[in-house]
């Protein structure tokens, strides 16, 4: 007789392995009530965390402008191990998708009554193992309709991503691959779950932290990366579409995906030079260890 194999999944919740399905936490969990919550998508590849430390330190900084106690979360290392641990046990033998959730514990209304946090740890196999880049280039748009604030929380991953939700909604309608999202000034920052990039003139452009775009792991990789290719990279309060439409390349990138070449916007039609240029010096570097 043979043996089914056992596919039953699970995560780790406040340092307890639970099954996938285990009731977590009732309707005053703040997370939902209040969107009290802090999160990281990382990536684990050949059984480690890329760009770890990044991920960690943005998150404590995420926590820190929460008012979240951060004594009250683990250690870099033992989370570390607790993720890598999750991995293993849901049998991911590819490259893993982790969500990293980190809300405040308690009740009360919109003013606490503890400062502790509680943390979740979530594990999907992606089915892969290392970045691809694709033949065929990304078809994008622009979404203004909620535009993204700047300020001081706007650089992390938080519960308020409501401009993230209906970007993407309005990218589905339209049939688009990505939508781009604006700031407060109309600037196109990024796009609704990716940095932006665009090139001109072998010239990297992308919009600063202070335009209201999330501070990306992945950017600051590529930043070093561009650096040591000896590409050229600026910064920039964000883009207008005519820059955009003047680009000789446009490229997004994140930890998941890694980085995805723009094929058209409107009536534009871009090429993948730097990008690809850029994805090599990326798996070069991943692939190190």
């Amino acid at each position: 007789m043979s043996v089914m194999p056992n596919n039953k999944q699970y995560l780790v919740h406040d340092g307890v392995l639970l099954s996938v399905g285990h009731p977590l936490f009732g309707a005053d969990n703040r997370a939902f009530r209040y969107g009290d919550v802090v999160f990281e998508t990382l990536r684990v590849h050949r059984g480690r965390i890329l760009f770890w430390e990044r991920h960690y330190q943005r998150l404590l900084s995420g926590m820190a402008v929460l008012q979240m106690a951060v004594a009250s979360f683990p250690p870099a290392q033992a989370l570390y191990s607790s993720i890598i641990d999750l991995v293993v046990k849901n049998r991911i033998f590819y490259d893993a998708r982790i969500r990293l959730t980190v809300y405040r514990k308690g009740a009360g209304l919109y003013t606490p009554e503890r400062m502790q946090v509680s943390w979740l740890i979530e594990a999907t196999d992606l089915q892969q193992t290392g970045y691809g880049f694709a033949d065929k280039g990304l078809r994008i748009g622009i979404f203004s309709g909620l535009p993204k604030l700047a300020g001081p929380l706007s650089p992390f991953k938080t519960g308020a991503s409501q401009s993230y939700v209906v970007a993407g909604i309005h990218a589905r309608e339209q049939g688009w691959d990505d939508a781009l999202v604006v700031n407060g000034q109309g600037l196109v920052i990024e796009s609704f779950n990716s940095s932006l990039f665009w090139v001109k003139d072998e010239v990297v452009y992308t919009p600063l932290v202070s335009s209201g775009c999330i501070d990306g792991v992945l950017h600051r990789e590529l930043q070093q990366l561009a650096r040591q290719e000896g590409i050229k990279w600026v910064e920039s309060p964000g883009a207008r579409e005519a820059e955009l439409l003047d680009a000789d390349e446009i490229f997004l990138g994140n930890v998941i995906a890694g980085i995805r070449w723009v094929a058209a916007y409107k009536n534009r039609r871009y090429f993948a030079r730097i990008s690809k240029r850029l994805h090599r010096a990326l798996m070069a570097q991943i692939d190190k260890a």
